[in-house]
């Protein structure tokens, strides 16, 4: 018998119930509408057809319909905010610091007040304490007057003798007498309380002169003026004379004056880029999140799309920690020789920068954690065996703590039940940590990841799927088996425990959704 060239129309008849019956109807219709999707589909194939959209196959109708240029634009829309949104990430990093420095008195004294233990500070600071007294005292001059009051008196030649020579170790004397004083007092805790408060008094008056605030003793007017208002100071002036019982400072009226100081142009820009500041450092990181998260969302191949955006956004991060490094030489050229001396100048830039430095690092990690995880949760080979190993090895770890008598049980059911809800909580308290603790170091998120990795994996160790326990159950309550129990009432309670497993097994398989793969394609 000759074979036929279709090896589809070779198919066994299937055997159909009665004629009669409602199932016998129902095949006869399935069989027709089989045959006649055949012949379409061969018909296409005879065409040379490239893919089978002539055919409506049920389940793939919609997707056939979608238009090519818009899945285009959709992929390219997705690149775009997320290419934005990783380029704002280190403008958003560095603004927020900014801001953070700038604007917080406490965050900027704790920067900069211990600069003033610092011994390149300190002795900066004595240099000049020194130079400024020298200035305004000539200290040869008195030296030399004293002197010379000395000879004017009748002595000795020789003691007019001695007095010439002890006229300029006197002079290096009284020099090196006011650096030891000023060392002193620039060491003592006395000087470190004094340099914090004027840190804090005049960040504040700085601040509320560029916020516009009236109130303050400083303010920066439209043309650029600044001024002192008295008005502040004498109302603090008469509150401490009545607090001390002069009863007259009462009548003092409050006096609406300025006394201008400086006049530059520049101070106008300098409020307007303050307030530019403190808007970019409050909303910038979070646009520049939305942008990215919004294109993640956007793309077809979402897996893919977070592990590059992870990636690029580590490494943006790593170009930023780069350039605070390559910033250093940049700062301390620009200030040495003229203003600070280059050692000085290095270490006032190393007091500024840790918490950029810091930010990058942690978003950084963040970023590169984020696309590992994504990695292993994801359809691919690597992932999926992976994910395969730490599976079985679970697995086999809990059937030996079993065989130990170590088995959980109904217990372990609930956490193969609750898997899904105890991932997304760790999940979501992960992603919590980085976008609410501040400070964001290497450190906070590092310990984060091994908690989260713990839990996991604890996850991993303690779920029991039904059909284990049922396995288990089953093992144990079986005659002959190797501890199954000889005695009625020992037979009888293992069959009631594997009833309720039974019952928890379907309660289970009711509640649970079908596992979909994710469209990666």
């Amino acid at each position: 018998m000759a074979q036929s060239e279709n090896p589809r129309q070779d198919a066994p008849t299937p055997t159909f119930p009665s004629q009669n019956s409602p199932a016998h109807a129902e095949l006869v219709g399935l069989s027709r509408e089989n045959a006649s999707l055949r012949e379409r589909l061969d018909a296409a194939e005879a065409a040379g057809a490239a893919s089978a959209e002539t055919v409506p196959l049920p389940g793939f109708a919609a997707r056939a319909a979608r238009p090519l240029t818009r899945l285009r634009w959709r992929a390219f829309l997705a690149v775009v905010l997320i290419a934005v949104g990783v380029l704002l990430a280190p403008v958003a990093v560095v603004s927020q610091w900014t801001k953070t420095v700038v604007t917080d008195t406490d965050a900027f004294v704790a920067t900069v007040a211990p600069l003033g233990d610092d011994p390149a500070v300190q002795a900066f600071l004595v240099t000049e304490i020194v130079g400024v007294v020298e200035e305004q005292v000539d200290i040869e001059a008195l030296t030399s007057d004293l002197f010379d009051g000395l000879a004017s008196l009748d002595l000795p030649p020789r003691a007019q003798n001695a007095l010439a020579l002890l006229k300029t170790p006197a002079v290096e004397g009284v020099r090196s007498l006011i650096r030891t004083a000023a060392e002193r007092v620039v060491a003592s805790d006395a000087s470190a309380k004094v340099w914090e408060e004027a840190l804090r008094l005049s960040q504040v008056q700085i601040i509320a002169a560029l916020d516009g605030d009236t109130s303050s003793a400083l303010v920066i007017s439209d043309t650029g003026d600044v001024g002192i208002q008295l008005g502040p100071i004498i109302a603090e002036v008469k509150k401490q004379l009545v607090d001390q019982g002069f009863g007259l400072a009462a009548n003092i009226p409050e006096i609406d004056r300025t006394i201008p100081i400086v006049q530059s142009d520049a101070l106008v820009l300098a409020r307007t880029a303050y307030q530019l500041l403190n808007v970019a450092g409050t909303w910038l990181p979070w646009l520049s999140l939305i942008l990215i998260a919004a294109g993640v969302l956007m793309a077809r191949r979402r897996y893919l799309a977070l592990i590059w955006t992870g990636v690029t956004l580590g490494l943006s991060m790593a170009l930023l920690a780069a350039g605070v490094s390559v910033g250093r030489f940049i700062f301390i050229n620009a200030l040495s020789p003229d203003y600070l001396p280059s050692d000085l100048a290095g270490t006032v830039y190393d007091s500024l920068v840790p918490l950029v430095y810091a930010s990058a690092l942690s978003v950084g990690l963040s970023a590169v954690t984020v696309a590992v995880v994504t990695y292993l949760a994801g359809p691919f080979r690597g992932a999926i065996a992976v994910r395969r190993l730490v599976t079985e090895g679970a697995r086999h770890l809990r059937a030996s703590a079993a065989g130990n008598g170590a088995a959980i049980g109904r217990t372990g059911v609930w956490f193969y039940r609750t898997r899904s809800f105890i991932r997304a909580g760790v999940g979501i308290g992960a992603a919590s940590v980085a976008l609410f603790w501040r400070p964001l170091t290497p450190t906070v998120i590092i310990w984060t990841t091994v908690l989260a990795l713990i839990v996991v994996l604890l996850l991993e160790l303690l779920q029991r799927s039904p059909e284990e326990v049922l396995t288990v159950a089953a093992g144990e309550a079986e005659p002959g088996k190797p501890g199954a129990g000889a005695s009625g009432s020992t037979t009888a309670g293992t069959s009631a425990d594997l009833t309720e497993t039974v019952e928890l097994s379907r309660r289970s398989e009711s509640t649970t959704v079908p596992d979909r793969r994710p469209d990666v394609d």
